[in-house]
């Protein structure tokens, strides 16, 4: 939710920025030299401030993407001892029943569910 409300904040102050770049525009052509340099600057600062921020949160959101951790399920057969490692599924529970071995056809049952680490990135 912080996220969002930083993204909406960070557009909003761009469109004032361009705004404030438009009316500083205006305000060279009327001779208004003053105007001018205050909007100007206060534009200036605002872009720089806005997208300074938009980058910031995309760089934070590519980082939490990739310290998202995944939750397996090994799938294991009672008979044959076969076993599948799978994605999490809604629902999944130890010793459920998942159906049948596609070996010896016994019945397949998940045998454990744990989650991987993410992959921690090496600075040199």
């Amino acid at each position: 939710m912080y996220g969002y409300l930083m993204v909406i904040f960070s557009i909003i102050i761009l469109a004032w920025a361009v705004w404030a770049m438009y009316s500083a525009f205006n305000f060279q052509q009327q001779g208004n030299l003053e105007s001018f340099y205050f909007y100007a600057i206060a534009s200036s600062v605002a872009i720089v401030l806005a997208v300074s921020s938009l980058m910031q949160m995309r760089r934070r959101i590519l980082m939490l993407q990739s310290m998202a951790t995944r939750v397996l399920s090994i799938v294991l057969c009672g008979s044959c001892g076969f076993k599948v490692v799978r994605a999490f599924a809604q629902g999944d529970f130890v010793y459920k029943e998942v159906g049948k071995c596609q070996q010896c056809s016994g019945t397949m049952r998940v045998d454990s569910i744990y989650a991987e680490e993410p992959a921690k990135k090496s600075r040199l």
